[in-house]
């Protein structure tokens, strides 16, 4: 692994603070190391008030329609302690023997792949849920049939990075990085290898366009085009926590080779345990105006039923850059000549209205600086954008 910037004094701190709590989780059980997890988990969701916006802000883009705000408020509190619960646990996992790991893990699906007549390789979806180290750490159970490699984005950490590469690879796992040549990645495939992709991250305009919960967005293209480039098998692999330091591991068949259909196996399991999936980064966020080019490639059946949400400050109307079945306007009215603290709350409660919070909102440019200021995950157009 080549890293091109030098380790930090901070780089080094890091590694040294997770070594510690790697010496301290070694003396617990696992058991023991879930419960504490959870314990944490609890603490950090009523201290941490930007992580616990940032995820009830996900929840409402996800289940705003379905859940109601006391149900994703119950919901934010389960996701903090599993959320700590998985992580400590990810770090206490790589230090179990094979069959202490088998002791709190049930496999569905691997016995029927092993069966199957079809010996093609796999390409497998996975999202960022349950204990995900914990797919790393098992790669030896299938590595009589299949070569098991996955994809992944090394750390900014030179140190924890060559850690954590280390011990995946004493598993029998082969690492691909993120920026290694797809063409050898689609031979590992082609070659009856099982490669798996980590695939629910923003991904932005050079992403495939899909339906992801309803609304519009990008995923990532590379699952599908492994498959294809490698002829090989597409499957959704998903760990999900079935009881204290117990976890499953489903391996289902996704039924058609598209960027769409990774998207709904990847929404599917998000739904089936949302408790379980990392819903701390902004998934939906638009970061700037040429992220909206990618709703350019949608077709006409698409199936969006929850368009992206733009909302007008101006005193003018403004023309919608794209169909009202992507893209929707509303007007509002607020008092620019006020104190930060009271337009951020105005604006705020203008994002609460509705099922859905606000994508993008359209301001004059005197005040486009301020309000990106006020709300960073809120896209601010002005009315000369086109």
């Amino acid at each position: 692994m080549s890293h091109s910037k030098p380790p930090t004094i901070s780089h080094r701190l890091e590694y040294l603070a997770f070594r510690g709590l790697e010496g301290v989780l070694r003396l617990m059980s696992l058991e023991t190391t879930f419960r504490l997890g959870e314990l944490i988990g609890t603490l950090i969701h009523r201290f941490a008030a930007k992580p616990r916006a940032t995820v009830i802000r996900n929840l409402r883009f996800a289940f705003g329609r379905e859940k109601s705000p006391r149900e994703i408020k119950e919901l934010t509190t389960r996701i903090f302690e599993r959320t700590a619960a998985n992580l400590f646990s990810s770090i206490r996992v790589p230090f179990l023997k094979d069959e202490e790991i088998a002791s709190h893990l049930t496999l569905v699906g691997l016995d029927e792949v092993l069966a199957s007549p079809d010996k093609r390789g796999i390409v497998a979806v996975s999202p960022h849920m349950g204990n995900w180290e914990l797919l790393a750490q098992v790669a030896h159970l299938a590595r009589d049939a299949f070569k098991v490699g996955t994809h992944y984005r090394p750390l900014n950490n030179r140190f924890l990075d060559s850690l954590v590469e280390r011990r995946r690879q004493m598993r029998g796992l082969k690492l691909f990085a993120k920026r290694s040549s797809g063409h050898t990645m689609a031979t590992f495939v082609k070659n009856g290898g099982f490669l798996g992709i980590l695939a629910d991250q923003r991904v932005g305009g050079r992403g495939t366009p899909a339906v992801f919960f309803g609304r519009p967005t990008t995923c990532s293209p590379l699952p599908d085009l492994m498959a294809r480039r490698g002829n090989g098998r597409l499957f959704s692999l998903v760990c999900e926590t079935s009881g204290v330091a117990q976890w499953k591991v489903s391996l289902t068949p996704i039924p058609e080779i598209s960027a769409q259909a990774c998207a709904t196996s990847l929404e599917n399991a998000w739904r089936r345990s949302p408790e379980d999936v990392f819903w701390f980064e902004e998934r939906w966020r638009l970061q700037s105006q040429s992220r909206l080019r990618f709703l350019e490639k949608y077709p006409s059946d698409h199936q969006v039923t929850r368009p992206l949400r733009l909302v007008n400050l101006t005193a003018s109307a403004q023309p919608l850059l794209f169909p009202e079945s992507l893209l929707t306007q509303e007007k509002h009215e607020v008092t620019f000549d006020q104190p930060d603290r009271f337009l951020r709350e105005e604006l705020r409660k203008i994002s609460e209205l509705g099922d859905t919070p606000v994508d993008a909102f359209i301001a004059p440019a005197s005040q486009q600086k301020r309000l990106s200021r006020l709300n960073g995950k809120v896209l601010v157009f002005t009315p000369e954008v086109d």
